[in-house]
């Protein structure tokens, strides 16, 4: 990228908002150095790091991150064998809690699946938490090594106290004596040379039996050292030197185990800094409010609610910036201040922003492409030292520019072809960018020309633009208009500003008629552009109401459907309680026909006490039915294998379809179902109460009297497939229980088998059998099954 573009560009003020969004002091460098990339994958990248790491912020806080001693050095110096200090060995300890943070963060994220680029950040984090813990331990501070730091160590200074004790005992005992009352000059005890003295009166010199360690200035006091404490001053002494071996030893190991891990050490100080950096940007993204834009090699740009991210958002105004693929030409017209040159800088620097890795202000959809150059001549850069005028310091960048610029670059002029005579500077400025256009180099112009408008308007490829400005309020607005040319306000203004008419009228004499008729035309444009955008809000507002009134319906109807659903469940729910209810009242009947079949001997009483239950069982379910109609998502529920019996109709919830049950299957939990033309076999979780028998028509139920003696209690199913023969097996036991007959004799044959097993099967699970056995050799053997009511 071309330096002085990036500077005028103000690029560095970007650097350095970043920079102040790290924390270490390698983030904030990396910060500083970074510069616009020109791959497409080198810049999706980017983008990709910056987008984990502010999703990471939103959904986890900002990361544990602390300013990140430098410790390569001092791993490198352990390497080759160099005694870390204490303060060193702290530094590497900060670093390694620091890596252990941030690896706990990242393990703490609950969308950690997510990440792809700083998932293999975080991988590369050796957390080395026994030498964190160690260093920590041991070194209390950059000049104190803890007392538990080895057990030597702890012995060592348990003596030295014991010691110190002992002097001090002694002194204090000494000073406080009556005898040394006019010997001493102050009755304290104080160090001389690391040894304990007291202060002596120089004429008594001769009654202090010691050591003259030192003498004051005037010479009036020495600082004598008794002899009561010589020997514990020398003990010491010799406990002083052996705590500064034991000391070192420490260091010794310590500064060993760091560089054993010298790879992972200097390893995690890279990760952690490089994820500063990228924490960094996603710090400053969410600071200007910024997002992703997409980005493609070539294409269109389409920058929706653009802000330059250096002015204030309270006082910065958003405009959409967009080139269509078959525009490469832009030239922005308006009045001085207009926020002309804030436009172009704005198109360059979210360009160069965006091909760093970085977020911008604009609004979601909003897309650009990459520039392999980005070329900028903006500003007054007269050279005093080289007699250049503003013309000739211009020129002398659009010359340089005009020989770099290819298809890849980004070409923007400010005042193109200003500071010269305004015939020839038009002409000159729409020749550069004739030239440029034809190159297909994508170039944005400010100007005042209005040739230059015209070329905009008669050429293919150019599009005009310009900067808003209120002529009621004499003040600009800041916002870029694409494809409307800035119609000149130079009378207006005057005119608002109290020039007289006659001499605004009088320099209108003084313009050609196309020129005005062309300013004409603008003010026309301008005025349609107004009707259009007041008309486009009101569209805005009407659609705005629209959607909140659709969403207040909507929520109603939610509403709604909720307590519908409720009432819905609330019914389903009680009528479960009376299917539970009457069930168990029909099981009390059945018991009592069994118990009327067992202990009666009248068949007439018999068959009237079975007609009076078999009512009593017809009102229990009228009593089921009569609750209502089945509801609508009803699934089935109240249905269980239990409930079937053969000929009874039933609703399949999955076809939506009535049915008539001809078999049950208890092995397979499954019903065979009669449902129009079609017999299939359905799962009973799928069956429902009948929609027909939930109003029952009024009909007299005739019962056929079964006489025990007359039925026949052998049942031959050879040759009939396993679901008939449950069928008959099936009706069979039903008739017995109606006649009273207790036994059964079921001829199956012996075969291969398998028919037995499902009878048996079968058996197992029909509460009516009380056991059932192989036949006896006379019975049939094998071939038949005898069955006990």
């Amino acid at each position: 990228m071309d330096q002085r573009s990036l500077k005028v560009l103000e690029y560095h003020k970007i650097l350095k908002s970043l920079g102040e969004h790290c924390v270490t002091q390698g983030g904030k460098e990396q910060a500083k150095h970074l510069l616009p990339m020109e791959s497409l994958t080198a810049v999706n990248r980017g983008l990709d790091l910056t987008n984990e790491s502010l999703g990471m912020i939103l959904r986890n806080g900002r990361p544990p991150l602390a300013e990140v001693p430098n410790t390569s050095d001092y791993v490198k110096r352990a390497a080759i064998g160099s005694m870390l200090s204490m303060k060193e060995l702290l530094s590497i300890a900060t670093l390694l809690r620091i890596a252990r943070d941030m690896d706990n963060y990242y393990h703490g994220d609950t969308q950690m699946d997510t990440l792809v680029l700083l998932k293999d950040l975080f991988a590369a984090l050796e957390t080395c938490e026994e030498l964190e813990k160690e260093i920590s331990r041991k070194i209390l501070g950059p000049e104190e090594m803890a007392d538990n730091a080895s057990r030597e160590l702890s012995r060592i200074r348990r003596e030295m106290q014991f010691k110190y004790k002992r002097i001090t005992e002694k002194l204090s005992h000494m000073i406080s004596s009556t005898a040394y009352e006019k010997i001493l000059q102050e009755k304290i005890v104080t160090i001389r040379n690391n040894r304990y003295v007291i202060p002596v009166k120089q004429e008594y010199r001769s009654q202090v039996p010691g050591i003259v360690l030192d003498k004051s200035a005037s010479g009036a006091t020495l600082f004598i050292e008794p002899m009561a404490v010589v020997e514990l001053n020398n003990d010491i002494k010799i406990l002083v030197t052996e705590e500064e071996q034991e000391i070192v030893r420490i260091l010794k190991d310590l500064t060993q185990k760091v560089a054993d891990l010298r790879d992972e050490i200097i390893c995690n100080y890279d990760v952690l800094v490089d994820l500063d950096f990228q924490f960094g940007k996603g710090k400053y993204g969410l600071t200007i409010n910024g997002v992703r834009t997409s980005v493609t090699e070539t294409g269109a740009i389409l920058l929706l609610r653009a802000k330059h991210p250096l002015i204030p958002d309270d006082q910065v105004v958003a405009s959409d910036i967009y080139f269509d693929e078959d525009i490469d030409t832009m030239v922005i017209t308006g009045p001085n201040t207009g926020g002309k040159t804030v436009s172009l800088k704005t198109i360059g620097l979210l360009n160069l922003m965006v091909q760093s890795g970085l977020f911008v202000p604009v609004r979601e959809g909003s897309k650009t492409r990459i520039f392999a150059d980005i070329f900028a001549d903006i500003g007054d850069e007269q050279s005093i030292e080289q007699s250049l005028s503003t013309f000739s310091s211009h020129m002398t960048n659009i010359v340089e520019i005009m020989n770099k610029a290819d298809h890849n670059a980004l070409v923007l002029f400010d005042e193109l072809g200003a500071g010269t005579d305004p015939t020839e500077g038009a002409a000159l400025a729409i020749s550069i960018l004739n030239a440029l256009h034809l190159r297909r180099v994508t170039s944005v112009s400010t100007t005042h020309y209005s040739e230059l408008k015209e070329y905009a308007l008669v050429t293919p490829g150019v599009v005009n633009a310009s900067v808003e400005f209120d002529v009621k309020t004499l003040r600009p607005t800041y916002r870029l208009l694409i494809g409307v040319p800035g119609k000149s306000n130079a009378f207006e203004i005057a005119m608002r500003l109290g020039l007289g008419e006659e001499v605004i009228e009088n320099a209108r004499e003084l313009i050609k008629n196309e020129a005005i008729r062309f300013e004409e035309t603008l003010i026309k444009i301008d005025e349609k552009r107004r009707r259009t955008e007041a008309e486009h809000d009101a569209i805005i507002r009407l659609k705005q109401e629209t959607e909140a009134l659709k969403g207040q319906m909507d929520r109603e109807k939610q509403q709604f459907a909720d307590e519908q659903k409720a009432l819905l469940q609330k019914a389903q729910e009680e009528a479960m309680e009376i299917v539970k209810k009457t069930r168990a009242e029909t099981e009390e009947i059945y018991r009592e026909i069994r118990t009327i079949q067992e202990t009666t001997t009248n068949a007439v009483k018999d068959n009237k006490e079975l007609e009076a239950i078999r009512k009593r069982i017809k009102e229990k379910e009228k009593n089921i039915y009569q609750f209502g109609s089945r509801p609508q998502n009803y699934q089935g529920a109240a249905l269980e294998m239990d409930d079937l019996r053969v000929g009874m109709k039933v609703y399949i919830n999955s076809l939506r379809r009535e049915g008539e049950v001809l078999n049950l299957l208890p092995n397979e939990n499954k019903a065979m179902i009669q449902a129009e033309m079609i017999k299939l076999k359905v799962d009973v979780g799928d069956l429902s109460v009948s929609t027909a028998l939930a109003k029952p028509e009024e009909k007299k139920v005739t019962y056929k009297k079964v006489d025990r003696h007359v039925m026949d209690t052998k049942l031959d199913l050879r040759g009939k497939n396993g679901e008939e023969s449950l069928y008959l097996v099936d009706k069979m036991i039903g008739d017995a229980m109606l006649s009273g007959n207790k036994q059964l004799v079921i001829v199956h044959g012996k075969g291969t088998g398998r028919l037995r097993e499902i009878i048996h099967e079968y058996l197992k699970g029909n509460p009516l059998i009380e056991e059932f056995r192989l036949g006896a050799m006379n019975e049939g053997g094998s071939g038949v099954t005898i069955v006990t009511l």
